[in-house]
């Protein structure tokens, strides 16, 4: 992987610098070419001027090219101006191989041209000339010479010292491509060989932290959460298939056994209807909770919530479960506030919300004991409240697990859905519960309604 990042990288970086460089040079090129062209051009012009306000003296020409050549230097700068049949009439070139490749292009069509002859300076080779040719009102011809030997010298340095460190650049682009690659592609093979394992069946592979850069970082710890949410969800499914089996094998052991017992006895005693009855019906209520739970987590509900006063709905569920209560001998309170605390929910799920609360502690509360309801204000908050035996601290973060139940729940009725269900109900309206309890008890569950507030000032 690192590989093919850093042949990308590296081509990207050449690429770039490359075109930068062509850039550079090119600029330049045309800058030092504008230059001459616009020397040429302005003594070119300069000497035409002049030659005409003087009818054609060449003498002045003379004198306006010497001044120009005290100007530039002499050796920088070429006249020549020659007849119709391409006699020189004037001629101001310090070099006679430069006035002789002049003296040829009198005869070319083009207007300009670079022409070589003589020797420059020491190291610099032939000396380069531009020359421009510029027809005379008279017919004769005018030629105008500009030396650009140092400038095409300063392009060719300039070249050499783009290519120079093109090729040290690539070095360093490569140099750097590489470490970048191995620095940002070895902690993703890393993520990727983990991801390998856990596809394999290795849930419990995770990714060795690093100290790299901060994203890398924050991809790996996101990862490995990930895989630890994956491992802890995977053991919590093989916990409830384990629990699902555990309690559908004893309902139907026992339909089993009463089949076998009147098979055997070869008489109709009437029980196995009635045993049949009582376990698929215990089979199907605990479906069709889990089916619930299911519902409630994927907020599969289509029909519009409605506002409930839960002041006067506890005060219902009340009545109906103090009867309960009472027929078990434990004491049983409600304590709303008078007016009302409005929330947006389905009347059928806050009962079963409300009512699987409260079968929970009557269930766990023994005769003489005490189940209270209890609703706040601001925020809003549920509580129901029982002093049976306590919940371990250890057990209380998986009293709303699917199918879990504890020690002391094992013997007692239930298939361990009932809370599961009040916290998929509560989270599906946006609402939190909490359990608070210990080893000797009381336990109190509570349910905090976030939006109930606001609606009951609305309301009022």
């Amino acid at each position: 992987m690192w590989r093919r990042i850093a042949a990308s990288s590296f081509g990207w970086f050449a690429s770039i610098y490359v075109i930068s460089a062509a850039s550079v040079l090119l600029l330049t090129i045309h800058r030092h070419t504008s230059q001459y062209k616009e020397t040429l051009l302005l003594l070119s012009k300069d000497a035409c001027d002049e030659y005409a306000a003087n009818n054609g003296d060449v003498h002045t020409l003379q004198a306006l090219f010497r001044d120009t050549a005290e100007e530039h230097g002499h050796d920088n700068v070429f006249l020549i101006v020659t007849d119709q049949e391409g006699r020189t009439v004037l001629e101001e070139a310090s070099h006679p191989d430069v006035a002789k490749a002049m003296r040829d292009f009198v005869r070319s069509p083009n207007h300009t041209c670079r022409i070589t002859g003589g020797k420059a300076r020491k190291g610099m080779g032939s000396i380069a000339v531009r020359v421009r040719k510029t027809p005379l009102p008279d017919g004769r011809v005018l030629l105008v010479g500009i030396n650009v030997t140092k400038n095409e010298h300063v392009a060719i340095g300039i070249a050499i010292v783009l290519v120079a460190a093109l090729l040290l650049s690539l070095a360093a682009c490569f140099a750097l491509s590489v470490f970048l690659a191995r620095r940002f592609a070895l902690p993703l093979a890393r993520i990727v060989s983990a991801a390998r394992d856990i596809a394999s069946g290795n849930y419990s592979a995770r990714v060795p932290a690093t100290s790299g850069e901060i994203e890398i970082m924050e991809l790996e710890n996101a990862f490995n959460t990930m895989g630890e949410a994956n491992e802890r969800t995977l053991g919590e499914l093989r916990r409830l298939t384990d629990d699902i089996a555990h309690d559908l094998r004893t309902p139907l052991t026992r339909m089993k056994a009463a089949a076998e017992l009147d098979a055997l006895s070869g008489e109709d005693r009437g029980a196995l209807p009635q045993t049949v009855i009582e376990e698929t019906s215990g089979m199907l209520n605990m479906i069709n909770d889990a089916l619930a739970v299911s519902q409630a987590e994927n907020l599969i509900d289509p029909t519009p919530r409605d506002e409930i006063d839960l002041a006067v709905f506890l005060k219902r569920m009340a009545d109906l479960y103090s009867t309960l209560a009472e027929d078990a001998e434990i004491a049983f309170s409600v304590n709303v506030p008078e007016r009302p605390v409005v929330v947006l929910a389905h009347k059928s799920k806050l009962q079963q919300l409300v009512g699987n609360l409260l079968d929970n502690a009557l269930k766990f509360t023994p005769k003489g004991g005490e189940v209270s309801v209890k609703l706040k204000e601001s925020p809003t908050v549920v509580e129901v409240r029982n002093t049976g035996p306590g919940i371990a601290e250890a057990d209380i973060p998986h009293v709303f697990n699917r199918f879990w139940r504890g020690q002391k729940g094992r013997t007692l009725p239930g298939n361990g859905l009932g809370l599961a269900l009040v916290k998929a109900i509560a989270e599906s309206y946006g609402a939190s519960v909490r359990c608070a309890s210990s080893e000797s008890g009381p336990t109190t569950f509570s349910v905090e309604f976030k939006q109930a507030s606001t609606l009951s000032s609305h309301r009022q």
